[in-house]
C-alpha cells in the first residue's frame, strides 16, 4: 500500500503492471486575465514509492469543451485484458493504449532519426506490423542524398538493398541523375548478385570522362566479366587518340587486353611502357610465339632478365633466331652470346668467331677467358683481331697457343717490358732456346738482369748469365741477388 500527495485533483485511477495510470484535473491561472480557468485533463503514468511518486510520463488530452468541465465530469475506465484505457468526458471518449514499436518507429521517422528507426525495426522485425525494414532503409538513403552525404548513402545501399538487383539498378540511375555515379561505384555488387553489364559500363564511362586513375582502379578491382570488354576497350582507344602517351590509359588497356586473352596486344603495350610485369605475363600465358619479333624491345627493357628467359626457353625460341633478331644490335647480341657461352661452351660454337670481335669491342676483360675456354674459336682470326687492336696479353696467349713461343716472349719483353712475366712464360714453356732469347734481350738492361738473377737459379746455370754481364755495368741490388743464387745453389745441392 502506498500513500502520497498530489498537486492535482484525481478524476480516475487504473493499474498498469506495477505502475498507476492517473487521470488528473488541473486548474491554471490565465496569463492575460489572471483568472483561474480549467486546463486540459492529463493522463499521467506514475511509479508509486512508499512516501511519494515518480512521474514516468504525462500527456495533456484535448477533449471537446474541456474549458467548461469540472473534475467530476471525467471518468477513467480500463479493460484489463487489453491494456486499453477509456477517458470519458461529457462530450468525448478518448481511448489510450500502450505505445508499441511501430509507434516508436513512427516517432523516430518523424524526427528524421532514420538510422535509429532502422535499428529499431531490425531488432523488432517480428513484432512490427506497420513498417517494413526496406521502406525505412530507402527513406534513409533518400534522406542522406538530400543532405548531400552521397558516400554514406552509397555505403548504406550495400546493407539496405542486399541482393535486390532491381532496387540496385533503380538506385544507380538515381545517383546518375544527380551526377554521383562515382560515389556508388565503390559499393556496387560484384558477385552474387551481379547487375546488368550496362550498369557497370555506365559507371566506367563516367570515370573515363573525368578520372583516369579511378577508371584504372575499377578495372583492376572489378572482375573482367562484369561488363562488355569490347565496348570498354573501344572507349579507351578513343580516349587514347586524344592523349596517346597517357601511361594510366595504356596500362589499363593492356589489362583489358589480358582479360580478353589478347595477350600479344597487351605485351606490346607493356613493352612500350617498360612495365615490370612483362616477363611475368610472358611466362604466365606462354607468349613465346608473340615475342619472336620483340626480342630487341625485351633486351632494351631488361637485358639480364630477357637473356635468362630466352636461354631458359631455348626450345621455344632457338639460339639462331635470337642471334638473327639481334643482328643490328651487336652490343645486345654480345650480352646474349656471352651468357650462352657461360652456360655452355659448346652450344653457340658456330658464333665463336663472331664473338671474338664482340668481346674485343664491348667486353675486353672477358676476351682472354673466352679465348682460353673456347675450343671452337679460330686462332688465326683471333690473332688477327688482337694484333689489329694491339691487345698484347691476348696476342701473347694466342702466339704461345699456336706454338710461336719466341714471338710471344719477344712481345712480353718489348711491349710489356715485364721481366717477371717473361720469366714466368719461359718457365711455363721450359725451352732452352727461350731462356737464351731472354738472356740475350736482358743482358744490356740492368733491371732485367736483376730480375733474371733473382729468378733464374733453378732453371738455368746462373754462371752462364754472370759470365755475359759486361764489366763495369751497374746492376741494382747485385749483392742480394748473388747471395740468393748461392743460397738456392746450396739448397739444390
Amino acid at each position: 500500500v502506498f500513500q502520497f500527495d498530489t498537486e492535482f485533483y484525481i478524476s480516475g485511477l487504473a493499474p498498469l503492471c506495477d505502475q498507476l495510470v492517473i487521470l488528473s484535473y488541473v486548474k491554471e491561472i490565465s496569463e492575460k486575465t489572471e483568472v483561474e480557468c480549467c486546463a486540459r485533463p492529463r493522463l499521467d503514468i506514475v511509479q508509486p514509492l512508499p512516501e511519494s511518486c515518480e512521474e514516468i510520463s504525462s500527456d495533456a488530452l484535448t477533449v471537446r469543451g474541456f474549458q467548461e468541465n469540472e473534475c467530476r465530469d471525467y471518468h477513467l475506465e480500463y479493460s484489463e485484458g487489453e491494456s486499453l484505457f477509456y477517458i470519458i468526458s461529457p462530450r468525448d471518449v478518448v481511448v489510450a493504449k500502450e505505445r508499441d514499436q511501430d509507434d516508436h518507429i513512427d516517432w523516430l521517422l518523424e524526427k528524421k532519426k532514420y538510422e535509429e528507426a532502422l535499428m529499431a525495426a531490425e531488432i523488432s522485425q517480428k513484432t512490427i506490423k506497420k513498417h517494413k525494414i526496406l521502406d525505412i532503409g530507402l527513406a534513409y538513403i533518400n534522406h542522406l542524398v538530400e543532405k548531400g552525404e552521397y558516400d554514406l548513402a552509397a555505403r548504406k545501399c550495400q546493407k539496405i538493398l542486399g541482393k535486390n538487383t532491381e532496387l540496385w539498378e533503380f538506385e544507380v540511375y538515381k545517383f546518375k541523375e544527380i551526377g554521383q555515379l562515382k560515389a556508388i561505384s565503390r559499393y556496387l555488387p560484384r558477385r552474387d548478385p551481379v547487375l546488368k553489364p550496362l550498369i557497370y559500363e555506365m559507371v566506367l564511362h563516367e570515370f573515363l570522362e573525368s578520372d583516369y586513375e579511378g577508371f584504372a582502379t575499377l578495372i583492376k578491382e572489378w572482375p573482367g566479366d562484369l561488363y562488355n570488354n569490347t565496348i570498354i576497350v573501344q572507349a579507351v582507344v578513343d580516349h587514347l587518340k586524344k592523349d596517346p602517351q597517357n601511361r594510366t590509359l595504356l596500362q589499363t588497356l593492356a589489362e583489358l587486353y589480358t582479360y580478353d586473352q589478347r595477350y600479344g596486344r597487351a605485351l606490346e603495350i607493356y613493352l612500350t611502357l617498360r612495365h615490370k610485369d612483362v616477363f611475368q605475363l610472358i611466362h604466365k600465358h606462354n607468349l613465346f610465339s608473340s615475342i619472336r619479333d620483340k626480342i630487341v624491345l625485351l633486351m632494351d627493357f631488361d637485358s639480364e632478365k630477357a637473356v635468362d628467359m630466352l636461354l631458359d626457353n631455348e626450345d621455344k625460341i632457338s639460339i639462331d633466331r635470337v642471334v638473327e633478331e639481334l643482328e643490328n644490335r651487336p652490343e645486345l647480341q654480345h650480352v646474349y652470346l656471352h651468357k650462352l657461352f657461360k652456360r655452355d661452351h659448346h652450344k653457340g660454337q658456330r658464333y665463336h668467331e663472331k664473338q671474338i670481335s664482340l668481346y674485343a669491342e664491348y667486353d675486353r676483360p672477358n676476351l682472354l677467358p673466352f679465348l682460353r675456354d673456347s675450343t671452337h674459336c679460330p686462332l688465326e682470326k683471333a690473332l688477327e683481331i688482337c694484333q689489329q687492336r694491339n691487345f698484347v696479353e691476348e696476342t701473347v696467349y694466342l702466339l704461345s697457343r699456336m706454338g710461336n713461343s719466341r714471338s710471344a716472349l719477344k712481345m712480353i719483353m718489348e711491349e710489356l717490358q715485364d721481366v717477371d712475366k717473361a720469366i714466368e712464360f719461359a718457365k711455363e714453356q721450359d725451352d732452352g732456346e727461350l731462356w737464351e732469347d731472354l738472356i740475350l734481350y736482358s743482358i744490356d738492361k740492368p733491371p732485367f738482369i736483376t730480375g733474371l738473377l733473382n729468378n733464374i737459379g733453378t732453371h738455368v746455370d746462373p754462371i752462364l748469365l754472370i759470365h755475359r754481364i759486361k764489366e763495369g755495368m751497374e746492376i741494382p741490388n747485385l749483392r742480394d741477388s748473388l747471395v740468393k743464387i748461392l743460397q738456392d745453389y746450396n739448397l739444390q745441392v
